[in-house]
């Protein structure tokens, strides 16, 4: 797939070393390009424009009092309960991520689902809804499972500036499966590890919704979104050092581009028959062989959600990755015209501080 717009040797340069290291500062990319600051900035800013430039934080939810559900559901044919079920799920504010397959694997439609969901009464009331469309009248097929791990990955390295290099056959097959065996030693570049530790604080949350949103967000950036709130900033200082504490101890940044010529979105859901499956270690591990792809997985479900050039035959993937699984597994996978929902933590925050005890709410006016 080519894109409408080229991409410079500079601009490609300038992107893999970010891809790399996405933590690094515009002065210290200009040190290792061996350009000015200005020229970084000035390269900086026509990526933000023409492709959305940014870098976000991978966080853990559990730290601030969340839980990243995820799942999908399933029906033969067309079906008006699985209408329905996408109609409740668009309509739920704690939704961050609704998908609707064009063609899938199993010949029927199929919906896939996110959820960031506050670790109090809102967590069981939303698995009982969940629960209730499971049941009769409705008898809906529906994975869900609590997010253990999240990664993030972009491969510039099959990028040439104007089109993919990447070939979804038998080498990737043979690349994975060989991972397979060193699944225990593997590193998971980009995962984040997700935990159940914390209390739900509005400040924390406001300080996790800006890093998720912008790993580069400024003290001055988050007292402006304190305000909006109606809580009370604390000093510039203390905002850094909060800052400067979640980028360091629950936070993995990752680069995003939107508009390289990667419109093709392949969903591959698995369910395994026992918790923490190798398959799924492999494919956090393995995931960056991919041009772009994020995985999550959780005890028993694993979700590897791809963005890949025209080129990639869905049949083929579909084929290697159902081998990969073998008979310990269930998978299907299909193929999405784009996310009906997609949003961030950041148009969240407001809904769930709104919903939280007063003695919850930190330092609010």
């Amino acid at each position: 797939m080519t894109i409408s717009k080229h991409l410079g040797r500079s601009e490609l340069r300038l992107l893999n070393k970010l891809a790399i290291t996405p933590s690094m500062r515009q002065s210290t990319l200009a040190q290792e390009l061996g350009v000015t600051r200005s020229a970084v900035n000035q390269l900086w800013t026509k990526l933000e424009r023409d492709y959305d430039l940014a870098i976000r934080g991978n966080i853990d939810y559990g730290q601030f009092g969340l839980q990243l559900l995820f799942g999908w559901a399933q029906a033969s044919g067309i079906s008006d309960i699985l209408t329905k079920f996408s109609r409740w799920l668009k309509s739920n504010s704690l939704v961050t991520r609704l998908t609707k397959s064009m063609m899938s694997s199993t010949l029927g439609e199929m919906v896939y689902f996110e959820a960031i969901v506050p670790l109090d009464d809102r967590y069981s009331w939303f698995c009982k809804q969940v629960e209730r469309f499971r049941k009769r009248p409705y008898n809906l097929k529906i994975e869900m499972a609590d997010a253990l791990s999240i990664s993030q990955h972009l491969n510039l390295a099959l990028f040439n500036g104007s089109s993919w290099s990447f070939s979804n056959d038998f080498r990737l097959l043979a690349t994975i499966d060989a991972a397979k065996g060193y699944v225990d030693v593997l590193p998971s570049v980009g995962t984040v590890a997700q935990s159940k530790v914390a209390t739900l604080s509005a400040e924390n949350l406001v300080t996790a919704a800006a890093i998720e949103s912008n790993y580069y967000v400024s003290a001055t950036e988050l007292a402006q979104n304190y305000a909006n709130l109606n809580i009370v900033s604390r000093a510039g200082r203390t905002l850094r050092r909060k800052i400067a504490k979640v980028r360091k101890t629950v936070t993995l940044p990752y680069m995003d581009l939107k508009d390289i010529g990667l419109p093709q979105k392949l969903l591959v859901c698995i369910k395994t028959e026992s918790a923490n499956s190798p398959l799924s270690r492999v494919l956090h591990a393995q995931a960056s062989t991919f041009p772009k792809a994020r995985v999550i997985s959780g005890s028993l479900l694993t979700i590897l959600d791809l963005e890949a050039p025209r080129t990639i035959d869905w049949l083929t993937m579909t084929q290697i990755l159902t081998n990969l699984a073998g008979n310990t597994s269930e998978i299907c996978t299909f193929i999405a015209d784009r996310n009906d929902i997609e949003t961030r933590l950041e148009s969240m925050v407001s809904t769930i501080i709104s919903r939280m005890p007063s003695g919850d709410h930190d330092s609010r006016r």
